[in-house]
């Protein structure tokens, strides 16, 4: 099942500013879809055309095979923007209550359904201390916990541990490995590329407006090295190999070359055949995926 798809998606607003060109994305249900791009690629325009938070000026986007615009659309998704902004007067565990409420839970399982996502996002401890005592990261993770209170089926989440610590940053991955294990679907915009590459089943990558690359990791990633393993090495070709961009080092009876690319590793092969170098072993490095969004984009257009 497509739980998001756009077709032709555009925005463009006053001034001539084009925000989206074209879009087409498909997420599918019960996957983890990261959403990336550098600042002012369109990532936040997407998600608030999503969320019927604005209107395209050209194409469509559907949510679970309905318009956005849809109401009952909104009744299936959690969404956590990067600035959260809570009612400060509340406590925590008041805030969900009120919450759980607008989201349908019945008023005797408030209480039990706000102390479970407290407890989850680690906040238990501060449930009855008002918000506006709370840290960013504190409030990062409360937002989090509001963004579950309806058990979503999708999530969608842009940036969301912009003001969180390392430890916590890990809790988080660990909650999204956990919702997509019960099935949810999740759409994640976030900068930290680590963090997107260790949780996410697809991703796209966008710049000003275009879609670049889609895929997985694996359909993305092209051979980004190599180290050849030989055993014996004749002088002549240690002299040839010292002369390319290859580390070369020779450990008695077993040599290694590492090759930072494919072309260099190229060139290594070529040189042994030459030379009639047997190769034992070839371990070839794939692309992160650093590596493949900083192949994808313009770099010099980001300036």
């Amino acid at each position: 099942m497509c739980v998001i798809r756009t077709e032709n998606l555009c925005k463009t607003y006053r001034g001539g500013t084009h925000a989206l060109r074209g879009l087409d994305l498909e997420v599918r249900a019960g996957e983890v879809f990261g959403f990336l791009g550098p600042n002012g690629a369109g990532k936040s325009t997407t998600i608030q055309l999503l969320l019927n938070f604005i209107r395209p000026t050209k194409g469509t986007a559907s949510l679970f095979g309905r318009p956005t615009t849809h109401s009952r659309t909104r009744q299936r998704l959690g969404y956590l923007p990067e600035s959260v902004n809570l009612h400060a007067y509340y406590s925590g565990q008041g805030l969900l209550e009120f919450y759980s409420g607008l989201a349908g839970v019945e008023r005797a399982d408030r209480r039990r359904r706000s102390e479970e996502l407290l407890g989850r996002v680690g906040l238990l401890d501060a449930a009855g201390q008002k918000i506006s005592q709370y840290s960013k990261g504190m409030l990062q993770r409360l937002g989090l916990a509001q963004a579950l209170i309806n058990d979503p089926e999708l999530l969608i989440l842009d940036e969301p541990t912009s003001n969180l610590d390392p430890v916590a940053r890990r809790d988080f991955r660990d909650i999204l490995l956990e919702l997509k294990a019960a099935g949810t679907t999740i759409f994640i915009c976030s900068h930290i590329l680590s963090e997107v590459e260790s949780v996410c089943d697809r991703v796209a990558i966008l710049q000003q407006g275009e879609l670049k690359r889609a895929g997985t990791l694996e359909e993305l990633s092209g051979a980004a090295g190599a180290t050849v393993t030989v055993k014996q090495l004749p002088a002549g070709a240690i002299e040839a190999l010292s002369a390319t961009e290859a580390r070369l080092t020779l450990r008695g009876g077993e040599s290694t070359i590492a090759c930072d690319s494919e072309a260099v590793h190229q060139d290594v092969e070529r040189l042994l055949e030459e030379w009639g170098v047997e190769v034992e072993r070839v371990e070839t490095r794939m692309q992160s995926l650093e590596e493949i969004f900083f192949g994808a984009i313009d770099r010099e257009s980001t300036s």
